[in-house]
């Protein structure tokens, strides 16, 4: 998925992070309002996450990476390719996944914060899925339970030398399909010889 940000990659980190800030736990006081308390209500009136709405257009909503447009539709672009990969969640693709536990816990009576994170998703097929996970321990440093929300990614050098060897493996599969055909055999006929 870091094939997507392309030389914006270093900026991965603080997508997430927006996205982790915007969702972040109570800090207790009227004058730090925010986080997801403030999202639950935002949720409320104007019901930014549901069912058919893509997570990529709900966080277009909320306007995160908005110091560069060329950053944010990259990032936006990465975020709509979820929908592309599973989830570990029955029935649901990465996109609908994230979208359905957004709504859920903003409709909850005492929403969790919730963690973005990332994973590498090369190896074992599962790592190619979106992870959703309620009551995780996301921080060591604090006492608070999220649900944590991981997007598979890789770097573009990775996703460079799949798509490499993905190549190579077809042209391998081309080659064998032709060298297991069996070569046409053409039927000729002597001309006779007019004449004695």
């Amino acid at each position: 998925m870091g094939w997507f940000m392309q030389e914006h990659d270093i900026y991965i980190g603080s997508m997430l992070e927006e996205l982790n800030l915007r969702f972040a736990p109570s800090q207790g006081s009227e004058a730090h309002y925010g986080g997801v308390e403030e999202m639950a209500e935002l949720q409320k009136e104007f019901k930014i996450f549901k069912a058919g709405r893509t997570f990529r257009t709900s966080v277009s909503a909320l306007n995160i990476g908005a110091r560069n447009n060329e950053i944010r539709n990259r990032w936006l672009n990465l975020l709509g390719a979820l929908a592309k990969h599973p989830s570990n969640v029955k029935g649901k693709n990465g996109d609908e996944a994230i979208v359905d536990a957004i709504a859920k816990n903003l409709a909850a009576k005492k929403p969790l914060p919730v963690y973005f994170t990332s994973h590498d998703m090369r190896g074992a097929e599962e790592n190619a899925q979106v992870k959703v996970t309620h009551g995780h321990r996301a921080l060591h440093y604090l006492e608070q339970d999220y649900l944590a929300i991981s997007l598979p990614m890789q770097s573009v050098q990775a996703a460079n030398e799949a798509r490499a060897a993905r190549a190579a493996a077809r042209g391998q599969q081309g080659k064998s399909a032709v060298s297991s055909r069996k070569p046409a055999t053409k039927k000729t006929t002597k001309a006779k010889k007019s004449g004695s």
